[in-house]
């Protein structure tokens, strides 16, 4: 994380230094947000049966920073607070009882990307194509996990052998601090003036890391555990306002 800070400062320093304050090079402000569906790949249920997947809905708001190299070529990074996690709903036999459940999973989190950015066409409307690593930082994770409308209070052993109420509430600890995955976007950037535009396209992210803390990496039904990854892809729209640092560094005061 602080070599990140670090990297995002040095962009920042960089952009005003006279090797890139030249050739129209221009920095890039802008904020937006995206309507997600969001899922978890592999579920864990601590070891009860598991329960069918259900669409869960997320969103994304999100500060942006980028620097245009060249006219095609950037590197934008973002603050992006995101609603993730996954809903189930189905049926679950616990004690030889069949019961109807209802599980959503909320996880929030601070993602920070570090896009490279290509784009083409004219001067008024450019697509693009941006891809690159993205670290997440876990803000906070709850639960609303009913059977037949309430919760049972069941309770297994994690793998420190302590015991944990597997439908409670509040479960930051379940899960690993960071996420670290790459993140996607295909969209078009649109000017309405020579500074002003507005950005709108698809965009998806996948983590690499297994979102369970490790005590709570516990073999399913089957006596297998997989690990558990975060997925979501959705709509983002945003405006952005470029600065001209050639203009601006060729001032005299």
């Amino acid at each position: 994380m602080k070599k990140l800070i670090l990297s995002l400062l040095g962009l920042l320093i960089l952009s005003q230094s006279p090797l890139f304050a030249q050739k129209g090079k221009e920095l890039v402000l802008g904020v937006g947000g995206a309507i997600t569906n969001v899922w978890i790949v592999n579920q864990n249920f601590y070891g009860e049966p598991e329960v069918d997947y259900a669409p869960k809905v997320g969103y994304a708001a999100n500060f942006m920073l980028g620097y245009n190299i060249t006219e095609s070529i950037s590197i934008m990074t973002e603050l992006q607070y995101s609603l993730q996690g996954q809903k189930y709903d189905g049926k679950q036999n616990i004690g030889g009882i069949n019961y109807n459940v209802e599980r959503n999973l909320d996880l929030r989190y601070l993602n920070i990307p570090l896009f490279f950015k290509t784009s083409f066409g004219d001067k008024m409307t450019r697509f693009r194509f941006m891809v690159g690593p993205q670290i997440g930082l876990l803000l906070e994770a709850t639960q609303d996990y009913t059977r037949d409308g309430k919760r049972l209070e069941t309770r297994v052993d994690d793998q420190n052998g302590k015991s944990f109420q597997t439908d409670a509430t509040s479960i930051d600890d379940r899960f690993e601090k960071t996420d670290f995955g790459i993140a996607f976007d295909v969209g078009a950037d649109i000017h309405v003036s020579d500074q002003f535009f507005i950005n709108a396209g698809f965009r998806g992210n996948y983590g690499f890391t297994d979102i369970n803390a490790e005590p709570y990496q516990l073999n399913d039904i089957d006596g297998e555990y997989t690990p558990s990854h975060n997925l979501w892809s959705g709509i983002f729209v945003g405006i952005c306002y470029k600065i001209d640092v050639q203009g601006y560094s060729q001032r005299s005061f």
